[in-house]
Formats: structure tokens, C-alpha cells, sequence
């Protein structure tokens, strides 16, 4: 297995994380499936879970919202349960 070390700023790893949170991924599902087959449709033709946050408006404002907060404010969840529950969906 060969390793990738990218230098990115706390900001951009803050973004990221949120993403991949957002999409019920890791960093590095969520960094791979971007860059190894974007817009990655699952078995049933749907799109990935980021797309379908930012088809519905409020979500997408909510996700733009999450990532524009400073990193001090930022909230970590353990699931993907615990990310619906707090955006109440």
C-alpha cells in the first residue's frame, strides 16, 4: 500500500472533514471518491450523498453555513445519526 501526504491549511482540512462528514464518509472515502470517480452513483443510480445534501436548498444552506463557520465553532459527530439528529432531518 503506497501513502499521500498533502500540505493543506487547518481551514481547508476543517472544510473537508465537514464534506466528508456531510456525505457519511471519511476523509479519505470522501477524498478518493472525488478524485478517483466524481459523481459516483450508488447501485441504484442515485447520486452520492453530498449531491443529494445539496439538491434541497436548506440543506445546502446549511452545509455552506457549517463550512463557513470558524474552526473554534466547529462540531465533530460521531455518526451519521448524530449529524441528522442535530440538522433535524
Amino acid at each position: 500500500m503506497s501513502r499521500l501526504v498533502i500540505e493543506i491549511d487547518p481551514e481547508q482540512h476543517r472544510q473537508i472533514k465537514t464534506l466528508a462528514t456531510f456525505s457519511g464518509m471519511t476523509i479519505k472515502e470522501f477524498i478518493l471518491s472525488r478524485v478517483l470517480s466524481p459523481r459516483v452513483k450508488d447501485e441504484e443510480g442515485q447520486a452520492d450523498a453530498t449531491d443529494t445534501l445539496l439538491r434541497s436548498e436548506k440543506n445546502a444552506a446549511r452545509l455552506r453555513q457549517a463550512i463557513a463557520e470558524p474552526a473554534e465553532k466547529h462540531v465533530v459527530f460521531e455518526s451519521m445519526k448524530d449529524l441528522e439528529d442535530a440538522l433535524g432531518i
